[in-house]
This record gives structure tokens, sequence and C-alpha cells, in this order.
């Protein structure tokens, strides 16, 4: 989104230092998140997305001199619409409906099951960021025809890796359930014990959570337990040091809208070895390999050994993961959600 909001016109609503609402043109929108706002009733409003209804939205326009009835359409990077316009055209972006299959939390089921379908009611059109998601929505009870499939899209910064330059594996998840890592820790027993010649460290980087207790205890089982870290947070500098590092990226994941991190690894000329969920197979078929997701590590090794002993195997998944994120540009996915804008503009 730091790298899609800039490519749109229009005003940027946001809290200011002092949580209050502001409309900011496109020139002066930061990517920097507002700093939490000074009162306790709006940082818990902050603090579970619902900041929109600590504000006055018609004095927040006033402030600006911008009438409603100026407003044409009102565009959510998120899957939020703002309730009190419901007579302006929304387009609203749902990510996925993760949290009504695999919660990291009873807060998060509430509100995904009886307050996101408010915003979807809201919503003239609704924006998924993949067919999975789409279909997930559809089995929610959105009509069909409100949905428009836009996927992500990245920005290639840098160019791909040539060549790997060590057997480290890295993971980019948080200990959510939905992440899969204890049943991949399980997994990499298998891996060590059938490829013993292989020093590799396993990285997982990312906060922890309900899942970090199993996670630490199948990892003191692990015939080499110092090839796996479990990192909650690195500087963008060392994590794109320990990307560009590795050998492949791993994404166990049981379910996603989309897995931002795989498609981040490609920009790089990363190796994937991901799970076969239906967003990974949607996106991925062709440039990528596949594992169960609840593979017993028999896969896994398979994979990583092709990786470890075939560099022309390498060499081609780098290539085909490099051509899907040209495929996939920021630029792309920013003129599909002008096209919907415009077509949605009173």
């Amino acid at each position: 989104m730091q790298r899609l909001v800039p490519e749109l016109d229009g005003w940027r609503l946001q809290l200011d230092e002092n949580g209050k609402g502001i409309l900011l043109p496109r020139e002066q929108w930061s990517s920097i998140a507002p700093p939490q706002a000074p009162t306790f009733f709006m940082r818990l409003l902050q603090s579970n997305a619902m900041a929109q209804h600590g504000l006055n939205l018609k004095d927040v326009l006033q402030g600006s001199k911008v009438d409603i009835e100026d407003l044409e359409v009102i565009y959510s990077p998120f899957f939020e619409a703002l309730l009190c316009f419901p007579e302006i055209p929304q387009l609203i972006t749902c990510h996925d409906l993760t949290p009504l299959t695999l919660p990291a939390s009873r807060r998060a089921w509430l509100k995904y099951r009886f307050w996101q379908p408010k915003h979807l009611h809201c919503a003239t059109r609704v924006i998924a960021i993949s067919r999975h998601v789409a279909n997930q929505l559809i089995a929610f009870g959105l009509p069909a025809d409100h949905i428009s499939v836009v996927p992500n899209g990245i920005r290639i910064e840098r160019p791909a890796l040539s060549a790997p330059t060590s057997e480290d594996l890295v993971v980019l998840a948080r200990h959510d359930a939905n992440k899969n890592l204890i049943a991949l820790v399980r997994a990499l027993a298998t891996v060590q014990k059938r490829l013993p010649h292989w020093r590799g460290v396993v990285r997982i980087i990312g906060r922890k959570g309900k899942s970090t207790p199993m996670i630490q205890r199948y990892q003191r089982a692990l015939p080499r337990p110092n090839g796996l870290e479990c990192i909650p947070s690195m500087t963008s500098e060392t994590l794109l040091q320990t990307l560009r590092g590795s050998l492949a990226l791993i994404s166990a994941s049981l379910n996603e809208g989309f897995d931002y991190p795989v498609l981040e690894a490609k920009a790089e000329g990363l190796p994937t070895l991901i799970s076969a969920i239906p967003v990974h197979q949607e996106f991925h078929q062709d440039s990528s390999l596949f594992f169960p997701a609840d593979d017993d590590g028999t896969v896994l090794t398979q994979q990583l050994s092709t990786l470890l002993n075939d560099r022309a195997s390498w060499k081609q998944l780098s290539t085909a993961g490099r051509d899907l994120t040209e495929s996939l540009s920021v630029q792309r996915q920013a003129e599909s959600i002008r096209q919907h804008i415009s077509e949605l503009a009173r």
C-alpha cells in the first residue's frame, strides 16, 4: 500500500499527531503511520481499526473546504468503508477472510463475522486481491457482480540474484495459526535427518504469537536445534540482506489472501518453496516448488534437495519468479484501480 497509494489521485484521509482527522493532497501524503492519539478513546478506536468512528468527517471536509457533493468516489486500500457516507460510491479492498477460519484472536473472528458485513453492505464494489479471496467473499454472501479481482503489485528495485550464496532458508511469518509454523518445524526434523550434510539455517522472521511455545518445543527436539532461528524483527536493511543471502524462501501457510512475501522473494530472484494451498497454486504454479501443508518432511526434503544439488533448477525458478513479478507491477495494479474508480464516479 505504501507503493500503491502515491499512484492514485485524490485527497488522503488520515490522522494527524493529535489524533484528529485531516485531508491531505496527494503531494503531502506520507507512508509513515500516524502516532497513537493522545486520548484513550481514540487510541482504543485506532487499535481496532475503527478510527473513523471517533471523527466528525463532515467537519474534516469543511476544514479542507471540500463539500460532500464534491466527492465522486471514496476508495480504501483497506477492508473498510466510510459508514457515514453511504450515499457516495465506495470501492474497498478485501485482502483475505482468514480471521473467519484461522483467527489470531476471538476479537478478530467477531469483527470479521459481525462487523465487516456492514462495510461490505456499504461498499459499492469490493476489490479482491486474488480469485481465492473472491471465492471466499462469495461464500461469505457477497454477490459475485460486486467483486473485482485486482492482484497486488510489486516494484522491482534491484538486479536479480544470479546464484545462491548460502544453504540457508528464510520464512517471513508471524507465529499465527494460519502460518502453519508448528508443522513446518516438525517437518524440519525429517529434513535434517534425511539430509545430514545440509548445514543450512532456517530463519523464521516474525513476531511471537500463540504458536511460539510449540515452535520452541519442537525446535528443542530437532536433530540440529541450532539449525532453526526465530527472530522477532529485523531492520529493513538486515532483512533484505537475509533474504538475498538465502537459498530460498519458505511459506508453509494454511490460508492466505495473497502471500506478499512470496512475491517479494521472487522480485529479488530468490526461489520459493511453498505449500500447495489455493492462492499459491493460483499465482505460482510454474515458478515455485510445492509441498503439502501437512507434509511430514518427505516432500520438503525432496524439494530442498533439488535446490541444493541442481543449480539449473535453482536458476530456472529464479528466472520464472522474476518474470512473474514483472507481470504484477504496481503500475498495473494502480491502473486497474483507477479504472474501477472511474466507472464508479457519480
